[in-house]
């Protein structure tokens, strides 16, 4: 598997131009995705004016607004966890059983997957044994969630989800496999960057870089691959928290 750098990994000859490159790619996707919310939002500001005599027509516009807004907003809360990637210092008490978020995301995404149109997708997880890890549980499943979406995505048609996580020596790890198209050659390289997608969706291309900037503010980190047998797989290491009673 070809594993990030850290740090932006753009193309460029030295280190900063990487990181301007990086830089710059993150910028022009904030430009798009603001012009993607602020056109409808003022379409729909305009014609709830002239809808001003009609209450249901007006509720109806209003609610489009509200719903426009919480989309955009998941945008940047997504773009919130891939910014905050500085380490943390979580106090003792903050354990978190990787092994069980990855079961409860498994069996949360099985759910989804059901009630959502598409081919059928087979989940499977591989998670007995505790895995303690510092951190926040909210963000390390969330973290999970977003591996898992992604595997869903990468397979619209339907296909195989596999998940494990183990211990490997001080790391705790978390593996999301699907049995997709292999990664495109390069794409390991950007593929944790901010809005680096072919999907058309307002919060295409922010699931990995949010789950990538959680690792990394767990002292953690992500790595993406291609299995000699096809598909992709990705990898969650975080520090493992040894001796927990």
């Amino acid at each position: 598997m070809t594993k990030r750098e850290l740090g932006p990994t753009a193309t460029g000859s030295t280190p900063r131009e990487q990181r301007l490159a990086a830089a710059g790619r993150v910028a022009a996707g904030l430009l798009h995705e603001f012009r993607n919310v602020l056109s409808p939002i003022a379409n729909t500001a305009f014609l709830l004016e002239q809808q001003a005599g009609d209450p249901a027509r007006v509720r109806e516009l209003a609610q489009r607004i509200a719903q426009l807004a919480q989309v955009h907003g998941r945008v940047m809360d997504r773009l919130r966890d891939f910014l905050r990637q500085d380490a943390e210092r979580f106090p003792e008490g903050n354990v978190v059983d990787l092994a069980a978020a990855a079961r409860e995301t498994v069996l949360l995404c099985t759910t989804l997957a059901a009630a959502q149109p598409g081919g059928r997708i087979e989940f499977s997880c591989d998670a007995p044994e505790a895995l303690p890890v510092l951190g926040d549980a909210h963000d390390l499943r969330t973290a999970a969630f977003e591996l898992v979406l992604n595997a869903m995505e990468a397979q619209p048609a339907g296909g195989v989800i596999r998940v494990r996580t183990w211990p490997e020596g001080p790391l705790a790890c978390l593996e999301v496999y699907n049995g997709g198209s292999p990664v495109p050659e390069g794409m390991a390289e950007v593929a944790f960057d901010p809005f680096i997608s072919t999907k058309g969706e307002p919060d295409a291309g922010l699931g990995l870089s949010a789950a990538w900037g959680i690792a990394r503010r767990h002292g953690g980190d992500l790595s993406l691959g291609t299995y000699v047998s096809g598909g992709a797989v990705v990898t969650l290491t975080l520090p493992r928290q040894l001796n927990v009673r």
